[in-house]
Formats: C-alpha cells, sequence, structure tokens
C-alpha cells in the first residue's frame, strides 16, 4: 500500500471514528448559544473535542496501544474496572444507543411513520454485517463511508452557509461562549473513545506497514494521519457552529437532535431529506460500529474469558444498545452528562502526564488522575 494512501485512508478513518452522533448535535448548541462569538465558541470545543482527543490516540501510541500499559499505575484490577466502565458508557449504555436515536431522527425525515424500535433495529442489522468482520473496519471506515458521510455533509453545509445570513452579534464577552464551547466538547466522549479506538489504527497501521523500523514509522504515519483526521474533524466543527449561529432565529425551542434538520429544510428545501437522511446515518453508523466492536470484544475476553464466540458477544451487544436507545436522546443526556462533567478533566490531566511521563522515561502515577476527581468532586 502506497504511504501516501495509508495516510489518507487512516486520517480519514480517525475523523468518522469520532465523528458520531453527538458531533452532529453538540457543535450547533454550542453555534446557537454563542451570541455572535461563533469563532470563540468553535475554539472551545476545537480544544476538547479535537485537540484533546488526538492526544489521547498520541497518547496510547506512544504505549504501544496497550490500555494496560496506559493505564498501569491503577493496577491490573482498576483498569479493568475502569474499562468495562468506559465502554460501556460508549457502547450500548451510551454513544451507541445515542448513535441509533439520532440516527431515526434522521430516517423519519424519509420515512415519517418509522418508529424508533423499527429503525433501531434496521440499524443493528447492518451494524452487525459491518462489523462482524473487525479486521476490515478501518479499511471499510476510511475508504467508503467516510467519502459518502463527507461528501454529505458538504452538500448540507455548502448551502447553508451560501444561503444563510449571519445575525448580529451581542455585545456580550466571549468567555460564556468559549467556555460552554470547552464543557460541549466533554460531551462528544472522544478522549475516552480515543482511548479504545486507537487499537484499531494502531493495528491498521502495524499490519500495512512493511518498513525496517516499524515503532517510527508507525509513529510517523500517524502524525501524518492525525493532521487530516484532526484538520478535516475541525473544519466541520467550525461550519456546525457557525451554522449554528446563522439559522439560530430559527433553532429556538427545537430538539438538539432535529437542529441540522431544521437547517437543512431551509437550505436545501426537497433535497434535505434524502441528504440529511445520509449525512446522519453515515455519521452514526462509522462510530456505532467502531463502538459495538470494542464492547463486544472486551465482553468475550475480558468479561466472559473466551467461553463465548464473537457473534454471541455482538449480539448482546446490539441487543443492550437497542433496549436502551428507547430512552430517546434527551434520555441518555441526563445520566450521561454529570458522569462525563466529574471524569472528563481528570482524563485530560492523565493523558498530558502520561505522555509526559513517556517522553522523560519516568513512572506514570494515579495521584493527577486521582486529585483531580477529588476536586472535581469537592466543587458540587
Amino acid at each position: 500500500m502506497k504511504k501516501n494512501w495509508l495516510v489518507l485512508s487512516t486520517g480519514f478513518a480517525l475523523f468518522s471514528m469520532f465523528f458520531g452522533s453527538g458531533n452532529l448535535v453538540f457543535p450547533i448548541t454550542v453555534g446557537q448559544e454563542s451570541a455572535g462569538h461563533y469563532g470563540m465558541a468553535a475554539l472551545g470545543i476545537l480544544l476538547t473535542g479535537v485537540a484533546v482527543p488526538f492526544l489521547g490516540v498520541l497518547g496510547m501510541l506512544l504505549y504501544q496501544g496497550d490500555i494496560y500499559q496506559f493505564f498501569n499505575s491503577f493496577g491490573r484490577r482498576g483498569v479493568f474496572i475502569f474499562s468495562f466502565f468506559a465502554l460501556a458508557l460508549m457502547g450500548p449504555f451510551g454513544v451507541f444507543a445515542r448513535c441509533l436515536t439520532v440516527a431515526h431522527g434522521a430516517m423519519v425525515q424519509l420515512f415519517p411513520t418509522l418508529s424508533l424500535p423499527v429503525s433501531s433495529l434496521v440499524l443493528c442489522g447492518v451494524i452487525y454485517l459491518l462489523a462482524v468482520n473487525k479486521n476490515h473496519i478501518v479499511s471499510l471506515l476510511g475508504t467508503v463511508l467516510t467519502p459518502f458521510l463527507l461528501i454529505s455533509i458538504g452538500v448540507i453545509a455548502y448551502f447553508g452557509l451560501t444561503q444563510g445570513a449571519l445575525p448580529e452579534a451581542s455585545s456580550a464577552s466571549s468567555w460564556e461562549p468559549f467556555k460552554n464551547g470547552f464543557f460541549q466538547g466533554y460531551q462528544t466522549m472522544d478522549l475516552l473513545a480515543a482511548f479504545f479506538f486507537s487499537q484499531f489504527v494502531i493495528g491498521h497501521l502495524k499490519q500495512r506497514d512493511e518498513t525496517d523500523s516499524p515503532h517510527m514509522s508507525s509513529l510517523t504515519i500517524f502524525c501524518q494521519s492525525a493532521v487530516v483526521g484532526a484538520g478535516i474533524l475541525s473544519a466541520v466543527y467550525f461550519v456546525l457552529v457557525l451554522l449554528g449561529w446563522i439559522y439560530s432565529p430559527l433553532l429556538g425551542g427545537v430538539a438538539p437532535q432535529e437542529m441540522l434538520g431544521v437547517i437543512a429544510q431551509n437550505a436545501l428545501g426537497p433535497f434535505a431529506a434524502p441528504c440529511l437522511c445520509i449525512a446522519v446515518v453515515f455519521a452514526c453508523l462509522t462510530t456505532a460500529i467502531v463502538l459495538a466492536s470494542l464492547f463486544a470484544d472486551f465482553l468475550k475476553k475480558e468479561v466472559a474469558n473466551d467461553r463465548i464466540s464473537d457473534s454471541v458477544a455482538l449480539l448482546t451487544t446490539l441487543g443492550i444498545g437497542f433496549a436502551i436507545s428507547t430512552l430517546e436522546f434527551a434520555g441518555i443526556a441526563r445520566f450521561l452528562g454529570p458522569i462525563l462533567e466529574t471524569i472528563y478533566p481528570a482524563l485530560i490531566v492523565l493523558t498530558l502526564v502520561n505522555i509526559a511521563c513517556k517522553f522523560l522515561s519516568v513512572r506514570a502515577s494515579h495521584w493527577p488522575f486521582t486529585l483531580t476527581i477529588v476536586a472535581k468532586l469537592s466543587a458540587f
């Protein structure tokens, strides 16, 4: 495989892994609430929604993609508890289920009578077929699904930006929009995801690396791929924040998961439904495939000790996610929000400390993480 193509496909895969259901929702709400300071609002969400997750992948790459090495300071039992908790929140008990609800919100644009249980069941079937062969996930995301996703988002963005007009900005301070964007970036859960998504990317790079220095080559290719992935993700986030402010007069009282639909209807008219459906469903699928595979793999190997098959683990994951999706987007967000506000700052500190420890060749400690958790809890 040509190096340039490997860099490009891996960069696309990184983008598509991180760009899921919440990433289509939260930047728009950040823009809507920016009071015209959309640049500062975008900067806030880019820090926690782009820079921090890619630092997480870099950290994992430095630790050979081994979650037990990265969290070694917590002990093996602590790593198991953290991994199960994190994968459950990202998988069937949280983000995966959220993907199903957001995808349903787009599909009803084309099929108004489609119920959430029916759409979730159909999507789970599609995800099963695409995720059952996990060795091809990165290639599938990078070369097939992501181009369709980018084209559909690009169409909505182009017509949305060219047909909309910027409302007058308020004279309020830009600090609040920045802070709102920063904390909304927590809701994407992408740093948490980075610790586990990196396993696919690192395995993908090692499998296709034919040079004499695999580790150094993988690090170099990752850095180049990260520029591609982070660049695309940043551009999409900024555009969505801008669209949120441009169409803010129309978004009052609109549910977050329906805001992109309102923007698309006003920008594209009769072409909105199919374009929106493609954009949202592909965004949700690209993330859901990886999340389902990660939780199923952990369930089989770590929980069941390989006493169940890949198919059974995947079907169990999809079944739980299907059940949780019936709570709908708002219900899922209610229990995810407080948890993320508590653990996300600690995970950011841990990532930065672990990267520094690796470069300084010193032993990592759990105390930065623990003290940050204590400080956050005492602030409540």
